[in-house]
């Protein structure tokens, strides 16, 4: 008998040995452990898994259909598919060992967010109005960003699990009404896998509540596409233009971790028309809080206040429902720092999401 790596244990056996054996039954290794062990494997294999948003079904009647992925949920996601146009009508995941799972409608067009290696979705963007799904964009642990499919229209939800990766999807869809449209989504639920890796990047930064105007205008945007995965990268301009309403905000920005202290600038998000305003930041200054308004169609007033007890001027004269956001204090006790927006926009700034990170070391 011997042993050497990578074959088996051998042992030479004349014929006259040999003995027939008859397996009888066979047992679940599982099985052999005390009933406290297997209890507790049977709870971590159950918590690999969780909903977010949480799972909660409604009676499904006509013309309502569940489509459901957690029997792929141990496989992992190489590239995700849709259709949509205005709206999504369907979802389709294809795994890397080559299984795909699909549900929804046949309308739109199809589109494709395809994975690299060792990418893993961590964040999930949707936007649901009265009755449909009007939106979804993905945000991967490599800090890449997807198309926002669909009209960002509706309110919209930021889906993730703390050290979760998206596996699959539990969507709703209806028939349309009106004849020939065929299904449409109205929700989907993200299934996260929680060992594949140890933490997911930016889990912790914090959104603020949505804000938006009464009427929805204009396209959807997201500046994660331009921070990525960063913790170092800061604002240090804030440049809006308005008068009555507030017309259109663009941020400048720094990383901490660039020796040449290069900056660079988001897209405007908004119109180029009304008075330019530019607010400053010092070094070492960050912005902790937003005070505004907004009316029926956008956003009307904005003013900054940042960590050193400086305000900016306050832009826009408008009127309507006043709102007051405020960063939290991060897991070290010091106060979070505004570090992008997601929205929508079109002649002027009509939806805004602050997303507030860790201050700098």
């Amino acid at each position: 008998m011997g042993w050497d790596e990578g074959t088996w244990t051998t042992m030479e056996i004349p014929a006259i040995g040999w003995r027939p054996i008859r397996i009888i039954t066979v047992a679940p290794t599982l099985s052999l452990l005390p009933d406290d062990i297997q209890t507790q494997l049977a709870d971590l294999h159950n918590e690999r898994l969780s909903y977010v948003p949480p799972l909660t079904i409604d009676p499904i009647g006509w013309p309502c259909i569940i489509h459901d992925a957690t029997h792929h949920a141990s496989r992992t996601i190489s590239e995700v598919g849709l259709r949509s146009g205005g709206h999504i009508v369907a979802l389709a995941i294809t795994y890397l060992d080559g299984i795909t799972w699909r549900g929804g409608g046949n309308g739109g067009n199809e589109q494709t967010f395809t994975l690299t290696e060792g990418e893993h979705i961590i964040e999930m963007l949707t936007c649901v109005d009265d009755e449909w799904l009007r939106a979804i964009q993905f945000i991967t642990n490599k800090g890449r960003c997807s198309a926002i499919y669909g009209n960002l229209e509706g309110t919209p939800t930021i889906s993730r699990s703390e050290g979760g990766v998206l596996a699959g999807f539990t969507i709703s869809i209806k028939l349309h009404p009106t004849v020939g449209m065929g299904y449409w989504m109205t929700g989907v639920n993200g299934i996260w896998r929680h060992d594949l890796i140890p933490r997911a990047p930016k889990e912790n930064d914090v959104y603020s509540e949505y804000i938006s105007a009464k009427n929805q205008h204009g396209k959807g945007f997201n500046d994660r596409a331009l921070i990525g995965n960063s913790s170092s990268i800061y604002i240090t301009c804030v440049e809006i233009r308005a008068n009555d309403a507030i017309h259109s905000i663009e941020f400048t920005y720094t990383d901490a971790e660039d020796d040449k202290n290069r900056k660079f600038k988001t897209p405007r998000h908004g119109g180029p028309h009304a008075p330019y305003y530019r607010f400053e930041l010092e070094r070492g200054e960050h912005i902790v809080s937003i005070t505004g308004k907004y009316g029926d169609d956008w956003l009307t007033q904005l003013c900054f206040g940042t960590n050193l007890g400086r305000a900016s001027d306050v832009y826009g004269r408008g009127d309507g429902q006043s709102f007051s956001v405020r960063a939290p204090l991060g897991e070290n006790g010091r106060s979070m720092r505004l570090q992008y927006v997601i929205g929508r926009c079109g002649d002027g700034l009509n939806a805004v999401i602050f997303a507030w990170t860790t201050g700098l070391p």
